[in-house]
């Protein structure tokens, strides 16, 4: 099962680390992804033309937009902090993992309340201390899953009723229901990966129809699952190690696609696009990016 679909590469000659976390704005038709162990956040237009990058300071390991500020809420080294970027300015939130030193922020979304959601990452890759956090637009924090060594996506189905969160160390995507209160119920096992060709799970989003879009670092794809598990699709990608993707786009039917070099050899990334940052044309509409309501 092999589509036809032709990854572009839009970052020119630039190539990150460990390029994650794209989000679209859709109000300034700008692209945000970060480098998460160069601690840069960067942007480009869909085309990747006008591309800059600010330096954070730290590992940045996600952002998501504001409804109503300027600026983002971000998943960094050390916590959840409001970040400006011109000038930057950081504010730290919120710190639920502070006593333990090898464990930062990975991945993260806003759901469609504007709720900030972000995972925890085990940088020794061997206990499982990560966590999926959800914080409030008061920037009140509460655990809600886990505990994983790499905690990936999270993304959720267009009523927002659904989230989808990745156990990466364990190949496997879960899903749960999602109440007004943001508690989650009837956790379950929403596919797994036993077959090592796949890759790890990293990260994910959702299309219009509630379709589930999954990066699978060291498989060198994407694949599409619809929403009762079944598999739609398979995109190859010329790298071993895509990390993410969100649509954005004029018409949001654009996958945005990032990559990492980080731990490749020469013979592993002889094209030279480990790192690279990809554009598809897809042909279905994805969601618009969450905002943090606070």
């Amino acid at each position: 099962m092999s589509s036809e679909y032709k990854p572009r590469v839009i970052s020119g000659s630039e190539r990150a680390v460990l390029g994650e976390g794209p989000v679209w704005d859709d109000r300034t038709q700008t692209l945000y992804w970060v480098d998460i162990e160069l601690g840069l956040l960067h942007s480009c237009n869909a085309d990747g033309s006008a591309a800059r990058s600010v330096f954070v300071g730290e590992r940045v390991g996600c952002i998501a937009l504001r409804e109503s500020q300027p600026g983002f809420i971000a998943g960094l080294q050390h916590g959840v902090a409001v970040l400006n970027p011109t000038p930057l300015d950081i504010r730290t939130v919120a710190r639920p993992e502070s006593g333990l030193p090898r464990n930062r922020c990975n991945d993260g979304k806003c759901d469609p309340k504007g709720r900030f959601w972000v995972g925890t990452y085990n940088m020794d890759g061997t206990d499982a201390t990560g966590w999926l956090y959800r914080v409030e637009a008061n920037c009140a924090i509460e655990r809600v899953a886990g505990p994983f060594i790499c905690m990936n996506g999270p993304a959720f189905s267009p009523d927002g009723q659904i989230i989808y969160y990745v156990d990466s160390y364990g190949r496997s995507v879960h899903r749960a229901t999602v109440d007004a209160t943001g508690q989650l119920s009837t956790p379950r096992v929403f596919t797994t990966f036993a077959d090592r060709s796949w890759g790890y799970p990293d990260g994910l989003t959702c299309d219009a129809a509630g379709c589930v879009w999954i990066a699978h670092w060291g498989g060198s794809r994407v694949s599409r699952f619809g929403p009762d598990g079944s598999l739609l699709d398979v995109i190859p990608l010329p790298v071993r190690q895509p990390t993410s993707c969100a649509f954005g786009g004029q018409d949001l039917r654009t996958l945005f696609v990032t990559s990492a070099a980080m731990g490749l050899n020469d013979e592993q990334n002889a094209n030279g696009l480990a790192g690279a940052l990809f554009a598809i044309d897809v042909g279905v509409a994805g969601l618009k990016s969450g905002r943090f309501a606070g």
